[in-house]
């Protein structure tokens, strides 16, 4: 069973707006995730910062549903038990609710995630023993949202939120991971492509 949770609960501070709503193509960036992913997984999470937040997406999400009643993916929204407490929290509310092993997660504003780095992911995934798989670039840099990682890491990740940490990059250090160079996983790259300002969607739309 592959599993993928997608982290919406961010507040979108640079945007000025909910990220995961605002529009690309026609169509929200969450919608655009989906799109793409729910024809590679069998259940997609969605991580919300609060039931507010839950109800806005919920439109969305019911109607995408009715336009793809073709599939099989399961599609649940949660929020996490406290708002506004980082993605490390709402990585640990993810797979706190899958029913696999592990998962690949991603952020709702990579509207550009290519079905082959899903694939891909999964793929080296099922070829190595470790608790989480994360991107890396040339220079060292990861990519700890576009990552998978298995339910093992659920009480260390606890662990961190207890000392303090927030940030999903805090956890790196305490797991066993595999890190996979970002152009093996994405020879064109577009799946690491973050919209994080209202000029990035503008700039996209001219694209």
């Amino acid at each position: 069973m592959k599993s993928c949770i997608i982290l919406c609960g961010g507040r979108s501070r640079r945007m000025g707006q909910d990220k995961g709503l605002m529009t690309l193509n026609n169509d929200p960036l969450i919608i655009q995730t989906l799109k793409i992913v729910e024809r590679l997984v069998d259940e997609i999470i969605l991580v919300l910062r609060d039931k507010k937040q839950l109800d806005s997406y919920q439109k969305y999400v019911e109607d995408f549903k009715i336009q793809n009643q073709k599939t099989d993916t399961n599609i649940i929204l949660v929020t996490d038990v406290e708002k506004d407490q980082g993605p490390l929290l709402g990585l640990c509310t993810g797979l706190s609710h899958i029913k696999s092993e592990g998962a690949l997660t991603l952020p709702c504003d990579s509207p550009f995630i290519s079905s082959y780095f899903v694939n891909k992911m999964f793929e080296m995934v099922n070829e190595v023993e470790v608790q989480g798989m994360v991107p890396v670039w040339p220079d060292g840099l990861t990519e700890p949202l576009h990552a998978y990682y298995s339910k093992e890491c659920i009480p260390l990740i606890k662990d961190r939120l207890k000392n303090g940490f927030r940030n999903v990059k805090s956890l790196l250090d305490k797991i066993n991971v595999a890190y996979i160079e970002v152009g093996i996983l994405d020879p064109d790259k577009k799946s690491f492509i973050n919209l994080n300002r209202p000029e990035d969607i503008s700039q996209s739309r001219e694209k």
